[in-house]
């Protein structure tokens, strides 16, 4: 397959993992939706230099305790209720993992394979698409920082991030799927943040917003 023809098999995934009778999907109103499409929309906006196909994104968010975060091509990004109400503390750091998909989202960083759906999509399935070697993640990790720093958010908070992982390994197992891996991303992350020199001067939003408290109430609150 071309290049084109990979990122729209890939896309065209999520139709038949939604319809996986195993996979719930919290509902979300408009409040919802609308706060994460500005969201995505911001950082997008605001690396236009980055973003040359995508141009807006969907999130969708499933019904589920375990922490979950994937993607799939032309910006649709997967959050879980657990991951969102139990670990997202911060809007910087929403703001991170957001960005870290649409990395993988702009570039196709997928392992490349040809997935021929038989029945339904499962969810070890689309983690499994998901998952990088380690260099190639660190990659989206650096992109990902940068990016959010150009939002307007802050940065440090994707060590944060990292460090959550870290701490509570046996609840993103499923997730990272290696424990190993991400104690070595943590290390390698403060490595790099060591050396960068962020060229940016815009000074981060320290403070979450209170549209981000509206939408953590909001996905904590539905059943």
């Amino acid at each position: 397959m071309s290049s084109e023809d990979y990122e729209d098999h890939l896309a065209f995934l999520k139709d038949s993992f939604l319809k996986n009778p195993e996979i719930k999907v919290l509902r979300q109103d408009e409040q919802i939706k609308t706060y994460l499409e500005n969201l995505t929309l911001d950082i997008i906006t605001n690396n236009e230099v980055f973003f040359k196909k995508i141009k807006k994104s969907t999130v969708t968010i499933l019904d589920s305790e375990s922490p979950l975060h994937f993607s799939l091509p032309k910006g649709q990004i997967f959050l879980s209720k657990g991951l969102i109400s139990k670990y997202i503390k911060n809007e910087s750091m929403l703001v991170c993992l957001l960005a870290f998909e649409l990395v993988k989202s702009e570039k196709l960083l997928y392992p490349r394979q040809t997935v021929v759906p038989s029945g339904y999509i499962s969810i070890e399935k689309m983690l499994n698409l998901n998952r990088l070697v380690l260099n190639e993640k660190m990659e989206v990790h650096k992109w990902a920082y940068h990016l959010t720093i150009r939002s307007g958010y802050d940065g440090e908070y994707y060590l944060t991030w990292l460090q959550t992982q870290n701490r509570n390994t046996a609840d993103f197992i499923f997730q990272i799927g290696d424990a190993n891996q991400i104690s070595r991303e943590e290390s390698l992350f403060k490595a790099f943040l060591i050396k960068v020199d962020v060229e940016e001067k815009i000074i981060p939003k320290n403070i979450s917003s209170k549209n981000f408290y509206k939408f953590l109430n909001r996905v904590r609150d539905i059943l």
